[in-house]
C-alpha cells in the first residue's frame, strides 16, 4: 500500500464515522499490540555513475501507549522489536546484489488529535519526533581480501500519522495506521587496511558510492509504516457522579376547613364551645367563654349576704371554673351612691368577698381567685333611680388570664 493509497482509505473511515456511547476520554490509557511494515523510500543513497543502495522492506512486532491529555488529545510512544533490513546494491549495469544487513529501532513521540473521541469509529492523525538507532551493521565480503566494516549514525527526525481505532467493545478496540519518519543517517564503511585492493565491480563495489573511512554519506531512508493492531483502554478513575436530588413534589395548599356550626356567633364552633349562648359583641376565649362575666347577683340594701335566689348564678361561675381550668378571675364587688364613700367602699369589698367564699367553698382553687371592692366609683345606671341603684349594686367577674 503506497501513501496515496493509505490517505484514500484513511479518508473514507473517518467519513463512515458513526456516533455511538463509547468514548476515549481524559484521563484515558491506550494500549496498543500488532505488527507494521516499514517501507524504506526507494532509493536510499545514489551514486550517478556507478549505482545506488537501498533498503529492503522489513516486518516487525509493534507496540504503542497513549494518554489521553483531553478528550480530544494524546501523546503516544511506539515501540517496535527492531527491524531487520537487507540492503541491497542496484549498479547502473550488472545484477542487483546483497551490500549488507541492518537493525533499525525507530521508537517515536508523537502528539495525537482525536476527531471523534465519542463514537464508535475514532480516526486520528498525529506529529511528533523520532529517533532511529541501528545495530547489527554487516557487510557481504564482496569477493576482497580487504575486510571492511559498515556504521550508520543514528537519525533524529520529524515523524506524522494517521490512523483510526474502532470499538468492539467497552474497553476492547482493533485500528490502524499509516507513518512517515524522516531517518537521515550518515554511512561509513572502515577498512582494516589503508584502503581496498583494486580489481573487479565486487571489490570495488562499497567503494564505488565513495563511502571510505573518513568521510560519510548521507543515506535517506525516510520510510512509511503500516500497522495493524489491537487495542486496549483502560479509562481514568472518575468520581461517582453525584445524585441530583429531584425537586420536591408541588403540594397543594390544604383546602380551607369546612364552615362549622357557631350558634352563638362567638367564631367558636359548637362541638368546642364551653360557653354556648354568649351574648352578642362579647368577646371570649379559645373555648368560647367570656372574657368578663357580670354576675346577676341581687343584695338587699345595705346588705352583702347573698340571697337564695342567686345561688344559681353562682353556680353557673363554678361549672365555668371547671370547666375552664386555665382560667383565673378577679371578683369586684360594687354599690349605689347612697351613703358615705368610706362606707360603701367597705360594703362593696363584703359583697365581693362572699362571691370568692363561696366559689372557693365549691372547689375553686382559692389562688385563681382575687376579690376587691370598687365602692360607688364606677356606676353602670342612675343612682337617682330605684332601678339604677339596683343596677349599680352588683358584682363582676373579670378574667385575668391570657384566654388561650
Amino acid at each position: 500500500m503506497g501513501p496515496k493509497a493509505a490517505a484514500m482509505v484513511m479518508g473514507l473511515l473517518a467519513a463512515a464515522c458513526v456516533s455511538q456511547p463509547a468514548r476515549a476520554a481524559q484521563g484515558d490509557w491506550l494500549f496498543r499490540a500488532g505488527a507494521t511494515l516499514l517501507d524504506p523510500k526507494k532509493t536510499n543513497l545514489e551514486d550517478p555513475a556507478r549505482g545506488e543502495l537501498e533498503f529492503d522492506d522489513a516486518v516487525s512486532p509493534t507496540i504503542s501507549v497513549a494518554y489521553m491529555l483531553t478528550d480530544h488529545v494524546a501523546t503516544e510512544l511506539m515501540l517496535a522489536w527492531p527491524f531487520e533490513h537487507d540492503i541491497d546494491f542496484r549498479p547502473n549495469d550488472g545484477d542487483v546484489s546483497k551490500f549488507g544487513d541492518v537493525e533499525l529501532f525507530p521508537p517515536t513521540l508523537s502528539l495525537q488529535w482525536h476527531f471523534n473521541p465519542d463514537g464508535r469509529v475514532q480516526p486520528f492523525v498525529g506529529a511528533g519526533v523520532n529517533y532511529t538507532m541501528f545495530s547489527g551493521e554487516h557487510l557481504e565480503p564482496l569477493n576482497t581480501s580487504a575486510p571492511a566494516h559498515l556504521e550508520l549514525d543514528h537519525s533524529w527526525g520529524a515523524a506524522a500519522q494517521a490512523g483510526i481505532n474502532v470499538k468492539l467493545s467497552e474497553r476492547w478496540f482493533v485500528g490502524a495506521d499509516v507513518r512517515w519518519i524522516d531517518i537521515d543517517s550518515d554511512a561509513r564503511i572502515k577498512y582494516t587496511q589503508a584502503e581496498p585492493l583494486a580489481g573487479g565491480l565486487a571489490c570495488c563495489a562499497s567503494a564505488a558510492l565513495k563511502l571510505d573511512s573518513v568521510r560519510g554519506q548521507k543515506m535517506e531512508i525516510d520510510p512509511w509504516l503500516y500497522g495493524l493492531y489491537i487495542g486496549y483502554r483502560i479509562p481514568a478513575a472518575r468520581p461517582a457522579a453525584t445524585a441530583v436530588a429531584a425537586p420536591a413534589p408541588v403540594v397543594a395548599p390544604p383546602p380551607p376547613p369546612a364552615k362549622c356550626s357557631d350558634g352563638d356567633n362567638d367564631g367558636v364552633c359548637d362541638a368546642d364551645d364551653k360557653c354556648p349562648g354568649t351574648p352578642a359583641g362579647i368577646k371570649v376565649d379559645s373555648v368560647g367563654c367570656p372574657l368578663e362575666q357580670r354576675l346577676k347577683l341581687l343584695f338587699d340594701f345595705d346588705s352583702a349576704e347573698l340571697k337564695p335566689e342567686s345561688i344559681s348564678e353562682l353556680e353557673r361561675l363554678v361549672k365555668f371554673m371547671g370547666d375552664v381550668p386555665f382560667a383565673t378571675a378577679l371578683i369586684e364587688g360594687h354599690t349605689d351612691s347612697v351613703g358615705a364613700d368610706a362606707y360603701n367602699q367597705s360594703l362593696s369589698d363584703r359583697r365581693a368577698k362572699a362571691v370568692f367564699d363561696y366559689l372557693s367553698s365549691r372547689g375553686v382553687d382559692p389562688a385563681r381567685l382575687k376579690s376587691i371592692g370598687k365602692g360607688e366609683s364606677e356606676p353602670i345606671a342612675d343612682n337617682k333611680t330605684a332601678e339604677g341603684r339596683q343596677e349599680n349594686r352588683r358584682v363582676l367577674m373579670i378574667r385575668t388570664d391570657s384566654g388561650r
